[in-house]
């Protein structure tokens, strides 16, 4: 049995989500997780993990700053075992090659900046949850969607997360950390 850690930041909670789901799907494996917020990791004592997931947000083409910061702490850690890092934005569930290509710019940046490169990288598509916006970024978001066709739904909650997709993701990452070999007790 594995353990992993999963860390994430998020701003409106879909990246605590999706990281509870990654948790929940290494569990079901028969391998435990523990699910961080990066808030909070700065204040805990870690213990010992053989794999992490690491996830953050991207808003306005930065990831939250708290990971960004636990990166920073922990890099030496990061770097003895296998690492996916998970970028959630809206842009991932674009059909436009570009804002693809943008998002993983953006976390090719962030890598680049930390001097940091984890060993798998997924981009996750977001959600739009309207009670936990304010009213300017709403509209903007709103305009944004709209720009690419998007409608919102009148309930004001859209999630885009490709769930199938993040299973894939983690039960490829999951095959990897297994395959390298090591025994784990």
């Amino acid at each position: 049995m594995a353990h992993f850690l999963v860390v994430y930041a998020t701003t409106e909670g879909q990246t605590r989500k999706i990281s509870e789901k990654v948790a929940g799907r290494l569990k079901a494996a028969g391998h435990s997780a523990t699910l961080v917020d990066a808030r909070a990791a700065a204040t805990l004592e870690l213990g010992s993990f053989d794999a992490a997931v690491l996830a953050a947000s991207l808003h306005v083409g930065r990831h939250q700053p708290e990971l960004l910061d636990f990166i920073r702490r922990q890099r030496t850690r990061l770097e003895r075992v296998q690492t996916a890092f998970i970028s959630v934005s809206l842009s991932a569930s674009s059909t436009d090659a570009q804002d693809i290509a943008n998002a993983r710019e953006a976390a090719e940046t962030m890598f680049d900046e930390l001097d940091w490169e984890p060993s798998h990288l997924h981009l996750a598509a977001g959600a739009v949850h309207d009670g936990r916006l304010g009213v300017l970024k709403r509209w903007v978001i709103h305009r944004i969607l709209r720009q690419k066709g998007v409608e919102m739904d009148p309930s004001g909650d859209m999630e885009f997360t490709d769930w199938p997709a993040l299973e894939r993701f983690v039960d490829g990452f999951l095959a990897e950390v297994l395959a390298a070999g090591r025994e784990f007790a």
